[in-house]
């Protein structure tokens, strides 16, 4: 028989390993150490927004990176008073956001809304730190996938905006003047 203490332990040690293994399948944790990932789906946070609610807000301090366990999140910019879609974020093909918040502080650059009730596992830049520290020889290796992905994902929203652009804004010739 087990005592509620022992249930309690069952349910973190059950949440932990579920978390891990939604982690590994994210391609900044795909292929870390098993103790890497455990340390980060301790130290993940889960939280949830209503359809419509502010995630984040651009030139809010940035401090976390974002795990979509369910649900749709919108990324957006605002600009001359108009808002413009930047990508449409979706749980099902295991999508962050945020992720350069874990490498360096500054403000958001872009603003973020559930499209749907949303459920997200955040990582702040402090629990990085200090999974990190305790594993220095991941650190090179997590720090280059978060460059490379963050450009990747530069280039989809570069294109997705070009592709969206009107007629009147290509420029093939130098203006004359």
């Amino acid at each position: 028989m087990t005592s509620p203490e022992q249930n309690l332990d069952l349910n973190v040690l059950s949440k932990i390993t579920g978390t891990q293994e939604f982690l590994t399948r994210v391609p900044i944790f795909s292929g870390a150490p098993a103790g890497v990932a455990k340390m980060f789906a301790y130290l993940a946070k889960r939280e949830e927004y209503a359809k419509g609610e502010e995630i984040i807000s651009r030139g809010a301090r940035g401090d976390r990176l974002f795990l979509i366990v369910s649900g749709k999140v919108d990324i957006f910019q605002t600009y001359k008073e108009r808002r413009f879609h930047m990508q449409l974020l979706h749980a099902e093909s295991v999508n962050y956001f945020g992720e350069l918040a874990l490498l360096a502080e500054f403000d958001w650059f872009f603003s973020a809304r559930a499209w749907t009730d949303v459920v997200l596992l955040t990582i702040s830049r402090e629990a990085f730190t200090k999974v990190m520290e305790r594993f220095p020889d991941s650190y090179k290796v997590m720090v280059q996938k978060i460059i490379k992905l963050h450009i990747n994902r530069f280039v989809d929203q570069g294109s997705s905006l070009l592709g969206n652009i009107s007629p009147e804004a290509w420029r093939e010739d130098p203006p004359e003047g």
